[in-house]
């Protein structure tokens, strides 16, 4: 089987073969919307990653406090936020315009949006985005516990972590009351165990005492932060295939995998990405992240090209209108410099 094949057969493991709508909610802090919720046919999007530039002055060189130049000691992770703001006028232009004049105090490196990618701190800043402080980075603490299971269970005892039912010798953090934390106070997205010749490392922890969860240090001197825009009349689908897609050229870039592409939650204890998360979406949103990272990865000289055969399906993919039941066709054209594939697929959409 020739490169070609490979990608079609990968491909093909993605496509829907039926595609219906949800009513889903979108969580502002200016207020609530419902809109309709459509899968595009694969997800894989099929449209160019591309990024306009905002960057932020230095501090030095102005009157803001958001982008003092601090080179990270290493990247690590790709922080996910919603922006939570629900206004019509709240797009990547109005945010990376907000980062580059100031933030008040905040600064994230992208604002991402259904229309572009916004690019406001460089990569191997520093910025003030995930909640967990800028005293402590990132740290892989030694457990003193061994094993071979690569995704171990955590527990918490007698003030302790606990892996695999054995007790390290890693302290858990204590509450703001300075009370022993337990296992109900873990943030749902998990804490970060390395197996390093054997023996488990844990990275360094702290108590978010607003949202009263154990979290994970490295989100804001450690992390590439991701804001994605969730503003009335914008694409949410289109932003989150526009986001993957730039999450998975980061990935690459920073030679990381796709496990350390993590929630907001992750770093503070915080609900965000609010409306990925209540809707049970960012599961959906992971997936993209993982077909966008392998076919990055291990077929970015191949040209991929989606052709729709109907009017309610653009070539990026996705859906467009929201009433309507009919099988619609599109061909996907894979092509390298020695051959091109050119295949038929049907899709029944039912809204």
């Amino acid at each position: 089987m020739n490169r070609l094949e490979n990608l079609k057969k990968i491909l093909e493991s993605s496509l829907e073969k039926e595609i219906t709508k949800k009513n889903i909610t979108v969580y502002g802090y200016q207020y609530n919307y419902q809109v309709p919720f459509i899968k595009s046919v694969s997800p894989y999007w099929f449209a160019e990653n591309v990024v306009e530039e905002f960057i932020a002055p230095y501090n030095k060189d102005s009157n803001n406090n958001n982008r003092p130049g601090t080179i990270k000691e290493s990247t690590e992770y790709i922080t996910i936020h919603d922006t939570a703001s629900a206004a019509v006028t709240a797009d990547e232009y109005a945010h990376a315009k907000y980062v580059s004049n100031g933030g008040g105090g905040t600064s994230w490196h992208y604002s991402v949006g259904s229309k572009m990618a916004c690019h406001q701190i460089p990569d191997n800043e520093v910025a003030y985005h995930a909640g967990d402080g800028t005293n402590d980075p990132f740290t892989l603490l030694p457990t003193g516990v061994f094993g071979n299971v690569l995704n171990p269970s955590i527990d918490l005892k007698d003030g302790f972590y606990v892996i695999n039912k054995q007790i390290t010798q890693v302290k858990a953090p204590l509450t703001d009351q300075g009370e022993i934390t337990s296992k109900a106070h873990l943030n749902d997205a998990g804490l970060r165990i390395e197996l390093i010749n054997g023996e488990y490392y844990i990275g360094k922890t702290y108590f978010n005492k607003t949202y009263q969860k154990i979290a994970n240090r490295g989100g804001n001197l450690n992390s590439i932060g991701i804001e994605t825009m969730v503003n009335e009349g914008s694409s949410l689908i289109r932003t989150w295939h526009r986001t993957a897609k730039l999450v998975a050229h980061l990935l690459i870039e920073n030679n990381l995998s796709v496990e350390r592409v993590k929630p907001h939650h992750y770093f503070s204890g915080k609900d965000c990405p609010m409306t990925l998360r209540r809707n049970h979406l960012y599961d959906y949103f992971m997936e993209m992240v993982k077909l966008e990272y392998e076919i990055l990865k291990n077929f970015s000289d191949i040209k991929i090209k989606l052709v729709s055969k109907d009017e309610a399906l653009n070539q990026e993919g996705i859906i467009i209108g929201d009433n309507f039941t009919k099988t619609i066709n599109y061909q996907i054209i894979l092509e390298d410099e020695k051959d091109q594939l050119i295949t038929d697929y049907t899709v029944l959409v039912k809204l």
